[in-house]
């Protein structure tokens, strides 16, 4: 390999409040993530080890086992402040971000070769001094002159690029970013030029780490009842005890953590708390229960914006949840029922940020746009009155003293999405159309704006999660095969409808064989996939079948395959919908909500 193969990538870094990712874009047009001790996310915690070096990720964690009080687990929330106590040494901010930022371009080199250009996101809200900080230390960690771009920005051009849905100039994508420490909901335009941001708003008392934190203050709850219990309990919450204790503090954060992300798949799990010899059970309406309040923030937030940015319904092209902590499927609950949109979520949304990042090939001859490095290329006096309402709105160039000409990222053109014939996208459009209550809302919340139909509701797509099927967290009703019939005395039986739900873990290898989207098959006991139903859209429904081939209980592992669904029974039922053309397919049960309140009926369905 010559050299300016290389040397020939561009690196996308998100740089977050627990976890720091990477994705490099190569000359060849291949992009892939960075992993770190073979994960793509590196703990973002830094640790001052005894011989004076900064250690980094996972090699910080372990070494904080033995010395807790020589490691900073969350440095981001720290960037407000000159420098970080570690040990017994104070520690500028600006060598604590560069210390993540080395090894991250430590890795690219590695793997990739030295990047041509760097980028390095950064949320739309901050204001110039937490943004000069990580764009000096990453000049500082020998990076070429980065650019920093603003989060929703960067999980537009991802959800335009790679996701492949099309966001027309005039269009919005509307960002629903929770991270562990922070929350940002923007309004992000498309233009003939790439994307610009409406309205931001956001919130840095809301995130995973707050919830957490909620959860451990609901477990010690349960150790208030006895003197013996509490005095055990209390020295783990102390941030002042000694050494040992402190471990098992930074234990039981961890186990709280993984218990929060396990509920996003599963109904109930276990708390192993250190120090006790029974795990604490959990489960998912407990999380809820927690969970509403600071939810409602960011569900608020997010309808302020939109009201902010005046979007009519046709304008939205899509609600894109990113961030780790968004997947909670309350989250994507509350969305839907606010705002009457079926959000698009990912398997992975703590890694869309930094692909965004990276989504277009830059232009070698282009100059390098900048924003932050003070240090390098000064502001021109004159850029503060040009500068966009909303921080890291355009990505442009900042003036240097000398003129340069503006620089600006366009979308690469769009790429085509596998997934539905137009016709059966065509077809549900127009079902969605006809829906009432997803124009009511915007009727009542937009300021006024009229809205004499709902367009939003054509086909939004999700890549795992839309919420009206995670509801309620209520055990569900007993399916019954003896389903109310139609009433009789209307003049006209209204159509069945059923929504596409997908929640099938890219672990499992049938799932990873779907490609993310249901398949649809030509009859209720062939395997063979005939078309892909992207998650989100509604279908017209014929009548209901059983499926011999099906284990309601499953032969792939331990857990089969019907359990993709939260709320969601066992069942060897296969639906006949309408794919439009005049033609039908079967899709199982498990995978179509009749009724939102109800996910287990069919809602007068007949068999066929």
């Amino acid at each position: 390999m010559d050299a300016a193969s290389r040397s020939a990538a561009a690196l996308g870094i998100d740089f977050g409040t627990h976890n720091t990712a990477a994705a490099v874009l190569r000359a060849d047009g291949r992009r892939h993530q960075i992993l770190f001790d073979g994960h793509p996310l590196l703990p973002s915690g830094i640790y001052l080890d005894h011989d004076g070096s900064l250690l980094v990720g996972r090699d910080a964690a372990r070494e904080a086992r033995r010395s807790p009080h020589r490691y900073e687990r969350n440095p981001k929330l720290r960037l407000g402040s000159p420098s970080i106590l570690l040990g017994d040494r104070e520690i500028p901010i600006g060598d604590v971000v560069g210390a993540v930022m080395r090894r991250v371009l430590a890795e690219c080199t590695a793997v990739a070769g030295a990047p041509r250009s760097v980028t390095i996101t950064v949320p739309a809200a901050w204001g110039p001094a937490r943004r000069q900080i990580v764009g000096d230390a990453a000049l500082a960690a020998g990076s070429p002159v980065p650019l920093l771009l603003s989060e929703p920005v960067a999980a537009a051009r991802y959800f335009a690029e790679v996701l492949g849905h099309d966001v027309a100039p005039g269009q919005a994508v509307v960002v629903y970013d929770l991270g562990a420490g922070t929350f940002d909901a923007a309004a992000v335009a498309a233009t003939p030029d790439g994307f610009d941001v409406l309205a931001v708003d956001g919130s840095d008392r809301v995130g995973g780490h707050y919830l957490d934190q909620a959860l451990v203050d609901y477990l010690g709850g349960r150790f208030a009842g006895t003197e013996e219990r509490a005095a055990a309990w209390r020295p783990l919450i102390d941030p002042d005890a000694g050494s040992e204790t402190l471990r098992a503090r930074f234990a039981l954060y961890d186990e709280v953590r993984e218990a929060k992300e396990r509920l996003s798949r599963r109904s109930t799990t276990e708390v192993l708390v250190p120090g006790f010899a029974a795990d604490e059970l959990l489960t998912r309406a407990e999380l809820e229960l927690l969970a509403r309040p600071l939810l409602a923030q960011t569900v608020a937030i997010t309808k302020a914006v939109v009201r902010e940015a005046r979007l009519a319904p046709e304008q939205v092209a899509g609600v894109f949840m990113v961030g780790g902590a968004s997947r909670m499927p309350l989250a994507a609950t509350m969305l839907h029922q606010e705002l009457g949109i079926a959000p698009t979520m990912i398997e992975q949304p703590e890694l869309v940020v930094c692909e965004g990042a990276v989504a277009v090939p830059d232009r070698p001859s282009a100059p390098a746009p900048v924003l932050g490095a003070t240090a390098v290329q000064p502001v021109a006096p004159s850029a503060a009155a040009a500068a966009p309402m909303f921080p890291g709105a355009r990505v442009s160039a900042v003036p240097a003293p000398s003129p340069q000409p503006t620089a600006v990222l366009p979308l690469a053109p769009q790429r085509p999405r596998r997934g539905l014939p137009m016709a059966l996208l065509a077809l549900a459009m127009v079902l969605a159309g006809t829906v009432i209550g997803g124009g009511a809302w915007w009727l009542s919340s937009l300021d006024g704006q009229a809205a004499e139909e709902n367009p939003s509701g054509s086909v939004s797509s999700t890549a795992e999660s839309t919420a009206e099927s995670a509801a309620s967290s209520e055990e569900p009703a007993p399916q019954s095969s003896n389903s109310p019939e139609p009433d009789p005395t209307s003049e006209a039986p209204k159509a069945i409808t059923g929504t596409v739900y997908w929640d099938c873990p890219q672990s499992r290898t049938y799932c990873r064989d779907q490609g993310g989207e249901p398949g649809i098959r030509a009859a209720a006991d062939d395997v063979t996939a005939i078309g892909y139903a992207a998650v989100g859209t509604e279908f017209t429904l014929v009548c209901y079948d059983t499926a011999e081939l099906i284990t309601p209980r499953g032969d792939e592992g331990e857990e089969g395959y019907w359990d993709y669904h939260p709320g969601k029974d066992a069942s060897d039922v296969m639906v006949e919908v309408e794919m439009g053309g005049g033609e039908t397919g079967f899709i199982p049960f498990v995978w179509l909500v009749i009724d939102p309140a109800d996910v287990n009926s069919l809602g007068g369905l007949e068999a066929c």
